[in-house]
């Protein structure tokens, strides 16, 4: 029954996913109108969480000004946790999202049309000037969001954070929105491959300043945004791996 249900739960994933991408592009090019898609991306949420049993509880949506844009930094659990962001955040953002996602058939497409930000992790330079060319678009009103951690969790902990993230906040001079995401790891977790319904609890926190962004080095903002998120997901941090692994000598010759 679990494989019959894992292999529903993806069939839908992959035919709604197509049809609503195909759908949206189409309606874009007709309207002339490029909201059309980011718009649908609540939609395409929506319907997944409907035929998962997923139940999103959004706390703290109230404090965000929808006026105006933020570098989003969220706990990273799950691939769910896209959907229930989607759905959560009263601003629909762009992704800053690993170039390897590129390669997933529908998913390209929705890249670029949703205008998400696609970075390639393992290229330095190319990944700066990436970094430098979406600071420019959060400075004309894109909000984006960032999962710090670079990669989902296999535990309810958080893990060490990348400092990108941080950089694009400074360079385009914006807030940094918190947001702790609880649950999403038992609906659907990294090393499993059915997703369960259940409730994800998306937790918004308040936005540290852009003046405060702006003074502090990434250092100490990575130190206070871990600690806020960490408190909004309700999560400790995670261990280092062992000083005695970490000693430990190459086999290798």
């Amino acid at each position: 029954m679990t494989t019959v249900r894992s292999f529903l739960s993806f069939l839908f994933l992959g035919v709604w996913t197509a049809f609503m991408v195909v759908g949206a592009v189409t309606m874009s090019v007709l309207q002339r109108d490029p909201e059309v898609f980011r718009r649908a991306q609540r939609t395409w949420a929506l319907g997944l969480v409907r035929v998962w049993g997923v139940d999103v509880r959004v706390f703290g949506a109230e404090t965000v000004d929808v006026s105006r844009s933020y570098v989003v930094m969220a706990n990273h659990l799950s691939y769910v946790d896209i959907v229930a962001l989607f759905l959560a955040l009263p601003i629909i953002p762009g992704f800053l999202a690993k170039s390897e996602l590129t390669k997933v058939p529908f998913l390209s497409q929705a890249l670029r049309s949703g205008g998400h930000v696609v970075i390639a992790r393992d290229q330095h330079s190319s990944a700066m000037q990436t970094l430098n060319k979406a600071a420019e678009e959060v400075r004309g009103g894109k909000t984006v969001l960032v999962f710090p951690e670079g990669t989902r969790g296999d535990t309810d902990t958080i893990g060490d954070f990348k400092k990108g993230g941080f950089h694009l906040a400074k360079s385009a001079g914006v807030p940094i929105l918190p947001v702790g995401l609880r649950g999403s790891r038992s609906v659907f977790a990294k090393s499993s491959v059915l997703v369960r319904p259940g409730v994800i609890e998306v937790h918004i926190g308040q936005a540290i300043p852009d003046t405060d962004v702006a003074t502090y080095e990434a250092p100490e903002m990575v130190v206070r945004v871990r600690s806020q998120i960490m408190e909004l997901s309700a999560m400790p941090a995670r261990e280092p791996r062992s000083s005695s692994r970490a000693r430990a000598p190459s086999t290798s010759t």
